[in-house]
């Protein structure tokens, strides 16, 4: 007789999906040029946080409304305007994909999350 004992343990489901920590990446606003930065990825109650630091940017960018629905990540933050951010997961677990202004072309940078595992 075999006895197989169950355990339901509640983990938030960013949690589950999202490594906590450091993440590194690259923030390429439009024309062009790719400036590095660094994004804390953490976590309270289930609901998601992410802050983005670049060098000589004061203060910290604080990511808005941060949702992780299967390998799309969303969010927005607004450095002078409101940039709207949908990511997709990779196959290395980083993150990529647009940030926009809605103005088209000329109002879309690019930003890419590479995990603390990846780094």
């Amino acid at each position: 007789m075999v006895t197989l004992l169950v355990m339901w343990v509640t983990i938030p489901v960013g949690a589950q999906e999202l490594e906590q920590g450091t993440w590194t990446g690259t923030l390429t606003p439009p024309p062009g040029g790719e400036v590095p930065v660094t994004f804390e990825v953490g976590g309270t109650d289930g609901a998601l946080s992410i802050v983005m630091s670049a060098p000589l940017v004061e203060p910290p960018m604080v990511f808005n409304d941060v949702k992780l629905d299967g390998d799309e990540l969303t969010f927005w933050w607004a450095p002078d305007i409101r940039l709207d951010c949908r990511l997709l997961r990779r196959e290395d677990g980083s993150f990529e994909g647009p940030c926009s202004d809605g103005s088209g072309p000329a109002g879309e940078g690019i930003l890419k999350m590479l995990p603390p595992s990846g780094n």
